[in-house]
């Protein structure tokens, strides 16, 4: 065999080596695994602020989506920031706090840092509903005042019923038509309070309003509200309503009156009403652990 063919004889078969049409070819391997991202929108919180935190699983290449199982949320000072389980950042006190997210067996953390403010208000908001058939009240004026600001502040309800007001913490008194017709207890935390009112109760009897852990601000589940005889227990939204009837006895439930509120893990909260019980009005109410 000549020279020349040898040397095309082993060209073809070096080229050939690589040519297994068996086997297509691969991109490099990255060796990255997907990651939990934990997004917080603002770094830093004024005590009694809260926001929304959220997760997504990154994949190494570069998209995002939800984790697939629950998140487990926890804070490294809850004296700082306290977690609620949908992904709530409550800032609690000044300092700082790590907020560790885990799911779908992967764990994400951020530092979040909590200073005071005390120019801050609180957005309470809601809708104000007809007492006995449930439907909007529009076009109402909505009156407030509380301990640090007089009966000034007032708010207009929407084509649904809704209104909003900007106001500070502490005891907030709602009126309608110049009666007090909620006595709220407005805190920092948490998402937008919950103001949700009753108008038109005209001679009927009513109590309602939101039972709340009196430190995380959280709804407060399964707690007892016993009022005038009747009871009932709050459902996952902390919210109660217990109606007395709406029969005009003017001369009938003189006798002072007591509202109680109990769960196995708090300690009993007992509040005067007075002597007796009228009108439809809105009482909150604390919750202190033992």
């Amino acid at each position: 065999m000549g020279a020349k063919r040898m040397i095309a004889i082993v060209a073809a078969a070096i080229l050939c080596a690589s040519c297994d049409d068996s086997t297509p070819p691969t991109a490099p391997s990255t060796g990255r695994e997907p990651r939990l991202t934990l997004l917080a929108p603002q770094p830093t919180l004024g005590v009694g602020e809260s926001q929304q935190l959220s997760v997504v699983v990154v994949e190494p290449d570069g998209s995002s989506h939800p984790p697939n199982g629950p998140v487990t949320w926890r804070s490294s000072n809850e004296a700082v920031y306290t977690m609620w389980s949908s992904g709530v950042a409550v800032a609690i006190a000044p300092g700082q706090a790590t907020i560790t997210a885990e799911a779908d067996g992967r764990r994400a953390e951020v530092a979040l840092t909590a200073d005071v403010r005390p120019t801050a208000l609180r957005r309470v908001q809601g809708r104000l509903t007809d007492f006995s058939s449930g439907s909007p009240m529009a076009g109402v004026t909505i009156t407030f005042g509380g301990d640090v600001v007089a009966m000034s502040m007032q708010a207009t309800t929407d084509s649904s019923g809704a209104f909003a007001v900007d106001a500070p913490v502490g005891k907030l008194y709602a009126a309608l038509d110049g009666q007090i017709v909620a006595d709220l207890a407005i805190h920092f935390g948490g998402p937008a309070y919950r103001g949700d009112l009753l108008g038109n109760g005209g001679v009927c009897i009513s109590r309602y309003g939101l039972v709340t852990d009196a430190l995380t601000f959280q709804p407060v589940a399964g707690a007892t509200v016993r009022l005038g005889g009747r009871s009932m227990v709050t459902g996952v939204d902390g919210w109660y309503r217990i109606d007395l009837g709406c029969v005009d006895d003017p001369y009938g439930n003189f006798n002072t009156t007591f509202m109680t509120v109990t769960h196995p893990a708090y300690r009993e909260f007992s509040r005067v009403l007075g002597r007796g019980i009228h009108r439809v009005n809105r009482i909150d109410a604390e919750l202190q652990r033992p």
